[in-house]
């Protein structure tokens, strides 16, 4: 990860907003995975239609909607990864964890 040439705060306040856009991106992840197809069915519901499940998975597996449903869901999740890993790296450049060697600890 590039160094960003600010000050502490500054690099703080940015660490602070990758973590508020990873929880964004983690919350239209599941929006995408669970809320979609759960309306898809409630709505076929209402239809006074009889769907097939099996027949809705084939369908929508069978399609090139599938692929591209995969990949941007695929790319949604690495993008979220890296930018929550780069906030992380922030935090971990400002507040540096202090090296304790507990031999030296335990004999004293």
């Amino acid at each position: 990860m590039k160094t960003i040439e600010r000050s502490r705060k500054a690099k703080e306040v940015h660490a602070e907003q990758l973590l508020k856009i990873s929880t964004s991106l983690l919350t239209a992840f599941f929006v995408i995975i669970l809320i979609v197809p759960i309306s898809t069915i409630v709505a076929a519901s209402f239809n006074d239609t009889y769907i097939n499940p099996k027949d809705v998975f084939l369908n929508l597996f069978s399609s090139w909607y599938a692929v591209v449903f995969l990949v941007s869901e695929v790319v949604l999740l690495t993008l979220l990864v890296k930018i929550k890993n780069d906030a992380y790296d922030i935090y971990d450049d400002l507040y540096p964890d202090k090296k304790t060697d507990r031999s030296n600890e335990s004999e004293g």
